[in-house]
This record gives C-alpha cells, sequence and structure tokens, in this order.
C-alpha cells in the first residue's frame, strides 16, 4: 500500500506541536454517510485525529482555531484521470482549487520519471501526484497508434508482461495502466493485450499491493477487462454498453471513471452515450470515481475544481452525494490510497476543503465558493 505523509516545513501547524482545530462546520466525510451538522475535526501532525460533534470537544490548549461558522467541510477532492500532471503549475492550482491529489494516466518513462514525482510530492504546494508512467500495451498498439509512441510500454507475451510489470513497479509506478483499446471509436484496428497477457499484469500488480486501470472507449473493450482482472475502468464508453455488460462490471467490482469532460470536447453523439451508459451504471449500483481526462485532448478542460465534469456527472442522474462520494472516498480507491485519503475520518490524511454553503443542495456553487484548502494538515488556502 502507498503511504503518504506530510510534506512541509517544520514552520508548518502539520509538524507543530500544536493542533489546528476546524470548529462548527457541516460535515461531509466522502463516506457517503449522513451529514454531520455541527462538527469539528481536529488535525494534529498532518492527521486527523479527532472527528465529532462540535459540542463534545474540548478544545486542545494551545490549538490554532478555525472557526467555520456553518461552512461545509469534505475531504480534498481527487481527479483520478489527468494527463501533464508533472508540471507544479498545474499541481498548484489544482491545490488552490481543493484538489489535493491527481492520479497521472500516462506519461513517457525515462529513469527519473518517478524520482521526479516524489520531488513535486515534497512541496506541499503542489497536489498529491499519483503516477502510473507509461501504458503497458504491446506493439503497434494503443497509444502508439493514434498517437504515437512516448507513453507505451510495449510487451509481447505473456511472461514478458509479468517481467516487465514488475519492472514498472520496481521502478516506482504506484498503479498499472493497460491498453484495451481495439480501435472501434478511431475507426481503424488497433492490437491489444491478450487475456492471457492482462490476467499475468493483474497477477504482478496485485501481488504487489497495487492496482490496474484499464483504458477503454468501446462497449466491446469491456469484455477485455472483465476478462484480464482490471480494477477501474478509465473513460465511458463512447459506445452503448448492454445492460448484461453493465451488471458483469457491477458484480466484479469494477469503478468506473467517466471522463466526460473529454467526451464533450470530442463532441458527435459520444457524450450522450457517454451519460447514457453512466447512468445506467450508478442505477445498477456501480462505483464511480471523478476523472477528466486533463490535458488528454486537443480541447480545453478544467484546470483546478472541475466544475464541468462534476456537472455533467449530475446531469447524468448521480445525486449530489454520490457525485461527492464519486470525487472522494472513491477516486481514493482507484488511486490504491483508501483508507489513507478520500474520507475525514480519525487517521486519515488531513486533505481537508472547506466551500461555503451546502453542497448537497447545489454543489455547483458550493465549490465555486472556497472558504479554506488544508492538505497534509497545513492551510494552503484561507478566503474566510
Amino acid at each position: 500500500m502507498l503511504l503518504f505523509y506530510a510534506c512541509a516545513s517544520p514552520q508548518d501547524p502539520s509538524l507543530s506541536n500544536r493542533e489546528l482545530v476546524l470548529l462548527d462546520g457541516l460535515l461531509i466525510d466522502g463516506s457517503g454517510k449522513p451529514p454531520l451538522e455541527d462538527a469539528a475535526v481536529v488535525i494534529h501532525h498532518g492527521l486527523i485525529t479527532w472527528v465529532g460533534d462540535v459540542a463534545k470537544l474540548e478544545v486542545p490548549e494551545n490549538a490554532t482555531v478555525v472557526e467555520l461558522n456553518g461552512a461545509s467541510m469534505l475531504p480534498g477532492f481527487i481527479n483520478a484521470h489527468v494527463h501533464n500532471g508533472f508540471n507544479s503549475d498545474n499541481l498548484r492550482a489544482w491545490a488552490w482549487e481543493g484538489v489535493t491529489t491527481v492520479r497521472d494516466m500516462g506519461a513517457r518513462y525515462h529513469s527519473r520519471l518517478f524520482g521526479t514525482r516524489d520531488a513535486l510530492n515534497s512541496d506541499n504546494r503542489n497536489a498529491r501526484l499519483v503516477a502510473a508512467g507509461p501504458l503497458v500495451t504491446v506493439p503497434g498498439g494503443y497509444p502508439t497508434v493514434p498517437w504515437g509512441a512516448l507513453s507505451a510500454f510495449p510487451v509481447s507475451s505473456p511472461e514478458d508482461a509479468a517481467s516487465e510489470t514488475e519492472r514498472l513497479l520496481d521502478s516506482g509506478a504506484d498503479f498499472i495502466k493497460i491498453a484495451l483499446e481495439r480501435g472501434d471509436v478511431f475507426g481503424t484496428t488497433i492490437p491489444v493485450l491478450s487475456a492471457e497477457m492482462t490476467s499475468e499484469i493483474a497477477r504482478v500488480t496485485h501481488g504487489a499491493g497495487t492496482l490496474v486501470s484499464a483504458h477503454i472507449t468501446a462497449a466491446r473493450d469491456l469484455e477485455l477487462v472483465l476478462d484480464g482482472g482490471a480494477d477501474d475502468i478509465a473513460h465511458m464508453a463512447a459506445t452503448r454498453v448492454s445492460d448484461e455488460l453493465i451488471t458483469q462490471l457491477v458484480d466484479a467490482d469494477i469503478y468506473w471513471v467517466p471522463t466526460l469532460e473529454l467526451w464533450h470536447g470530442v463532441g458527435g453523439p459520444s457524450a450522450a452515450t457517454a451519460h447514457d451508459n453512466l447512468r445506467r451504471f450508478v442505477d445498477a449500483g456501480g462505483k464511480v470515481a471523478l476523472g477528466t481526462d486533463f490535458d488528454g485532448y486537443s480541447t480545453p478542460f478544467d484546470l483546478g475544481m472541475p466544475i464541468r465534469e462534476l456537472t455533467w456527472m449530475l446531469d447524468a442522474g448521480m445525486s449530489p452525494m454520490e457525485t461527492i462520494v464519486a470525487a472522494t472516498s472513491n477516486a481514493a480507491h482507484v488511486c490504491n490510497l483508501a483508507g489513507q485519503l478520500g474520507v475525514i475520518e480519525v487517521g486519515t490524511i488531513a486533505d481537508v476543503l472547506v466551500v461555503a454553503g451546502n453542497p448537497l443542495d447545489d454543489l455547483e456553487t458550493a465549490l465555486r465558493d472556497v472558504l479554506v484548502v488544508i492538505h497534509n494538515g497545513v492551510v494552503l488556502r484561507d478566503e474566510r
């Protein structure tokens, strides 16, 4: 399991002997449980050490107190599908808006790649970067076709898939991304990993204590996801997914990262089909994690809080609470950080977003009015 701790200077509250207390807010803890009114949260050394009713809290002596006056507390949001995450300007923009973790889904492999990630994570002004590195694929597979080979990591047999996956993990990959793109939406045929290859990749990856994310764009690709043992799906299918296949995915407990912002950028019928597939997946009990595919296509994407993605998730039939869970605990799960991030609970890392108003009443308006951002227990932004 990946472990992240506070990265801050000795002068920061997270590394001092003073607790940081968030007092008198509406707590939406990211788990999906009903909100707690008049709540308080205590943070010490970058971790959450107390959560509950403010009336039951004895404020620690010499604590730094942040009065919220009824504002809403949520876990820091997570964008579980971005590109160009190895960029401090982008990471700071995300963190400032309350997106305190991002999952980079494809970068060119080189010997310094994961050292660069670690250096970026050492600066607490940056959103936490979780990274796969390059996509594991076959020679001539996606993304080499159609985008070029810069973020491709080709394997040619089950044995090769196992050894190369182990090499990628040993070099520092936080999780493994595989390409199961057969080319339907591109109007061509693209070779893909065999079921035996994907099974070997999943075996090695799961044995290392982390997860496999599968790139697809069409319903037909989902059969390979089910056969190969992937843990989440990158992109909602842009062709109609049958109810039977949706049931199989839900039964297999495979999470889905829809990237509706991508499909709206692509245009045509893709967005409407993706919305319909998402609605039926959620209605069937499927688990969704927030992700946009930031910088993964030529059209503009929201940098910072992904308001458009969140709004389109609501438009697809998700409730505000389901959307918040997708952006917090479910997104933490696909980052392999469940139990560390995505919930405001004792023992978790203190990434907290405070917004005006009640996001369960009007999510978009609330997320546009950020009051406080806390990352690794350190107050990055205070607009009260």
